[in-house]
């Protein structure tokens, strides 16, 4: 079953009427692709290591195995974000979740344009306060950015009545 990353606003809404609540988890073939461009540009500093090209020196000795331990390094975490399928990017009643970071919906100002090349595309969700920091949506969990953004700020507007209607009533 394909994941909600990539299906389309029909049935994000469908998803998000049901339960409350739309989950986009790591797509894992663009992200493996992405994975994949970063460790072959690092592999060839890390070649001369293993093989013994580099320098014999103790200070060269010394940048090998830092050079090592972060080439494991980062592919531990890329293996790590791929099994655990994460960072999640939430949708529910409350706001906007990417990671860890939460944007409720009354400091949502507008879901933008997506920018960056596509290996590297994302999608900002700029704040209501100019002053606060905005989130970005990757295309790593969301296929589609710009119907992703179309449907963020089509959604946007309801929650903020509805969830002003809940606190007048409250209130």
């Amino acid at each position: 079953m394909p994941t909600m990353g990539e299906l389309g606003p029909a049935e994000w809404t469908a998803e998000f009427e049901r339960g409350g609540r739309v989950e986009f988890p790591l797509r894992r073939r663009p992200a493996a692709l992405r994975a994949a461009v970063l460790l072959l540009l690092l592999a060839p500093v890390n070649v001369n290591a293993i093989v013994g090209f580099a320098d014999e020196s103790t200070v060269g000795r010394i940048f090998e195995v830092c050079g090592l331990a972060g080439y494991a390094l980062i592919l531990g975490g890329i293996t790590w974000q791929l099994v655990t399928r994460r960072p999640i990017v939430v949708v529910d009643t409350e706001g906007i979740r990417t990671g860890r970071k939460l944007m409720p919906w009354d400091a949502v100002g507008t879901a933008g344009i997506p920018t960056g090349p596509t290996i590297l595309r994302s999608l900002p969700v700029l704040p209501a306060d100019v002053w606060a920091k905005e989130i970005r949506i990757l295309q790593d969990n969301v296929r589609d950015l710009t119907a992703l953004s179309a449907w963020l700020n089509d959604l946007r507007p309801h929650r903020r009545t509805t969830e002003g209607d809940s606190h007048a009533e409250h209130g």
